[in-house]
């Protein structure tokens, strides 16, 4: 669905989150930095802060790929280790759920997500537990995940939102990631999901047939 090289691009945390500033999202305070003082002040002006990778991990050789789940950070752990290398820091949100949304060409699908134990990222806990229900994204934020999309050139991608409201409020969305090749399968709309991507390969196959040229 998504060409490699625009994948590798849209992969990059830093990145994704410049352009969710641009396309209006709100986003969470983020500092990159490998310096122990700076890293030490934020935490004191934010108070709870997580450490997050820059981007996916790469395949190993057997084929399987592994995580690093976002973290709290205690400050009080911050030494001259910190130097060796660049880390993303970002204040916590105060979230009362998070929200997948699934963007695949114009149609767009929004699931809520709650863990029962209200863990900081679902993703490392048992999926079955995990809690669902649909709901609506307020256009503004709709308009916003176009424009990101278009951007990176990307026909699809995987959104991740912490939410600290009921969600009506646009301000109430808070960007966290977007993942451009990002797993839908297991999502209670995982049909619609399908049936979207369906549409927009056979479409593309339609418009390569004789007389109608290429379209990627």
């Amino acid at each position: 669905m998504n060409h490699p090289h625009a994948v590798a691009r849209a992969d990059f945390k830093p990145a994704q989150l410049q352009q969710f500033a641009l396309s209006g999202l709100r986003v969470p305070p983020t500092l990159i930095t490998n310096k122990v003082d700076t890293a030490r002040k934020f935490a004191a002006d934010h108070g709870r802060v997580v450490c997050k990778t820059f981007r996916g991990l790469p395949r190993s050789e057997d084929g399987h790929t592994g995580a690093i789940w976002t973290q709290r950070v205690d400050p009080v752990s911050f030494d001259e280790s910190l130097t060796v290398t660049a880390h993303l820091f970002q204040a916590e949100i105060p979230k009362r759920a998070d929200v997948r949304i699934t963007v695949v060409g114009h149609r767009v699908f929004a699931q809520r997500i709650i863990t029962p134990d209200r863990a900081l990222d679902w993703r490392r806990g048992d999926w079955d537990e995990l809690s669902h229900s649909s709901i609506a994204v307020p256009a503004t934020i709709e308009a916003a995940l176009h424009a990101y999309l278009k951007f990176f050139g990307l026909a699809f991608g995987c959104f991740d939102f912490a939410l600290t409201g009921d969600g009506d409020d646009p301000d109430d969305w808070w960007a966290i990631e977007c993942n451009p090749n990002g797993q839908w399968g297991w999502l209670p709309d995982a049909a619609d999901i399908a049936e979207a991507f369906a549409d927009i390969l056979s479409n593309n196959v339609r418009k390569e047939t004789p007389g109608h040229g290429y379209a990627r």
